[in-house]
């Protein structure tokens, strides 16, 4: 006789318990084995109970954005007298909540609208504006460094988020197949072939991060005080 499933207690699903069901979900197994009758299964719960707290699950997957996005501030989103600091630091922690969760980064490219996305967008403001940026400017500054960050995180999630053999066959083929092109068709590609960073370097965000802070900087109306000649 087949074990009878037990019914979750009357009034305890909320929106944070079946947004981390939904986390365990997607981990496990990707962004499209998540349905309400999954969630239901999990949670010990009819499907149509998930329906009280989320309309569709568009709005699960606003909030579940959300909550990835609260991941990476849970260590706070830092206001010190280094701007360059407290912008590098949470694009760093951004970054590595979306490695922590590859399959659920591939909604990065949703607009929560939630109070966790407020909180990075305000604070990416406040860095810009710090660094001595007219409002105008912090808007547009925001928007080049704010689409950086989610840009290359998600990247770097989908390839972590790959059927192991594919990712292991694309970081094998960019590492062999570019050493072995034909210097004479491609000679700038033969001639620096070695020093080619694999796909999945963690070194090649943090570069490019600085890279994007260091160009803000010298834009930066207070450039040539942080940079006297």
């Amino acid at each position: 006789m087949a074990a009878t499933r037990r019914r979750r207690p009357r009034n305890s699903l909320n929106q944070q318990v079946i947004v981390d069901a939904a986390f365990a979900i997607v981990d496990r197994s990707g962004v499209e084995a998540l349905t309400f009758a999954a969630l239901g299964r999990a949670l010990g719960a009819h499907p149509t109970a998930i329906y009280r707290h989320f309309r569709d699950k568009d709005e699960l997957l606003l909030a579940i954005t959300d909550a990835l996005q609260a991941q990476s501030q849970e260590s706070g989103l830092a206001t010190t007298d280094d701007w360059r600091a407290d912008l590098r630091r949470g694009a760093l922690n951004l970054h590595t909540a979306y490695l922590r969760h590859p399959q659920l980064a591939q909604l990065a490219a949703r607009t929560a609208r939630r109070p966790h996305e407020f909180r990075g967008v305000e604070h990416i403001l406040s860095c810009l504006r710090r660094a001595g940026f007219d409002d105008e400017a912090a808007a547009r500054h925001y928007r080049a460094f704010g689409d950086f960050v989610l840009a290359h995180s998600s990247l770097d999630a989908a390839l972590a988020a790959l059927d192991p053999d594919v990712r292991d066959a694309d970081l094998a083929a960019w590492d062999g197949q570019y050493r072995r092109l034909s210097e004479q068709d491609y000679p700038n590609i033969a001639a620096v072939a070695r020093y080619l960073p694999a796909l999945d370097d963690p070194g090649n965000f943090t570069f490019a991060l600085d890279l994007m802070i260091e160009a803000i900087a010298r834009r930066s109306p207070g450039a040539k005080d942080d940079h006297p000649s």
